[in-house]
């Protein structure tokens, strides 16, 4: 297989353009603009043959197409497409939060410092768009950097680990912005770091249960395999004919369960920055969810534009609601691709719905001549005695 690899466009052409992202979904690509348009610098031009093994790192632009064969001797005529499979895998960091700048964001929410320098604070926001992206391509590439190998051992080695990378997660971000590190407590960064190999070992054992569970179905559909093996004809078809039971099996590895552990512990991280107190998307006291019922994510009323995650195959991966038809939805999964006709079932709510009724609702007394600034603080405070009243 014929493959070609460029240098990562240049951020700075399109601050708004996540470099994980870039080719996919709406984001248009072409490999005849890589080098004119985009700043982009062919690395490699190769053929790999069976055997061979490529490195390609995350954000780096890359294209492959099947090489020719010869059938015989003689001219172009005599070639052929040669068939060809080639196995990907994956090592993104960053989807779990463990990068210099994932690290900085929830150190300075947990110290309580806005970002005024990168902004991106809300939960929803892209981290790796914006600003981040016009700093100096040394800082960048080192707020980007993933945090070192050996951190997520469960031995001596990382946790002796953890005061290096916190050091080296306070030097990058007085690089970044020196007067938002300097309000963050220097323990901060020390506790961030703790709290990151915490969520990162958690994670691993997550995926180790996912992928020995899996390795449990191959037993049994062997074993299943074995025990039919003498049946003949319409008897056989029925023992191996494919029976919702099976087929959730088929994806045991993406199963619910499992994602929302993980969602769990990445919540759970979140939770942690914020000491516990849930933020709105302008920095106040989030309306509260109580009232609603506990699978609120998959039974509040959805409506087109709202961010979700969908199964796809029995993995739950984000979207957005791209249509609402009766009782059924379609969505726009996070590279593109689409579905329709999903069931609610189907489909989890990132966030609670609205609750703008909910503040009209709250007992602010008479708000006339007040300020909208000053009705909002008491809105705050009538929120917060809601939730007092609703935990007692």
């Amino acid at each position: 297989k014929h493959w070609r690899v460029y240098t990562p466009p240049n951020p700075a052409l399109d601050s708004m353009a996540d470099m994980y992202a870039r080719g996919k979904g709406e984001d248009a690509l072409a490999l005849h603009a890589l080098e004119s348009t985009h700043g982009c610098t062919k690395l490699i031009d190769v053929t790999l043959e069976a055997g061979d093994v490529l490195f390609v790192p995350a954000g780096f632009p890359h294209t492959t197409d099947t090489a020719e064969e010869e059938k015989g001797e003689g001219s172009a005529e005599d070639k052929e497409d040669a068939t060809s499979i080639h196995l990907t895998f994956n090592l993104d960091t960053h989807v779990w939060d463990l990068d210099i700048l994932s690290a900085r964001r929830l150190a300075l929410a947990r110290a309580g410092v806005p970002d005024t320098a990168l902004g991106q604070t809300r939960d929803t926001d892209n981290r790796y768009v914006g600003q981040a992206n016009l700093l100096p391509s040394k800082i960048r590439a080192d707020l980007f950097e993933a945090l070192p190998l050996g951190l997520l051992e469960d031995d001596d080695v990382g946790a002796a680990m953890v005061d290096q990378v916190a050091a080296n997660l306070e030097r990058i971000s007085l690089q970044v912005d020196e007067t938002t590190a300097s309000a963050v407590p220097a323990s901060v960064w020390k506790e961030t770091v703790i709290r990151l190999r915490q969520q990162g070992m958690e994670l691993y054992d997550i995926h180790r249960d996912m992928h020995l569970a899996a390795i449990d179905e191959g037993r049994i559909r062997k074993t299943e395999l074995e025990m039919t093996a003498h049946l003949t004809g319409e008897a056989l078809e029925r023992a191996r004919a494919m029976t919702p039971e099976k087929m959730q099996r088929l994806s045991l590895f993406r199963v619910r369960d499992y994602y929302e552990k993980i969602n769990a512990s990445k919540g759970a991280l979140i939770n942690w920055s914020k000491t516990g107190t849930a933020v709105t998307d302008d920095g106040g006291v989030a309306a509260s969810v109580v009232g609603l019922p506990a699978n609120w994510e998959y039974t509040a009323p959805l409506q087109v534009g709202d961010e979700v995650e969908a199964d796809l195959g029995g993995a739950f991966f984000p979207a957005r609601v791209s249509a609402v038809t009766g009782n059924t939805y379609s969505v726009e999964y996070f590279d593109g691709d689409k579905d329709t006709g999903l069931e609610r079932s189907m489909i989890k709510l990132m966030k609670p719905p609205a609750a703008a009724s909910d503040e009209d609702e709250l007992d602010i007394g008479d708000t006339t001549g007040l300020t909208p600034k000053e009705i909002k603080k008491l809105k705050k405070k009538a929120q917060k005695r809601a939730e007092k009243r609703a935990k007692k």
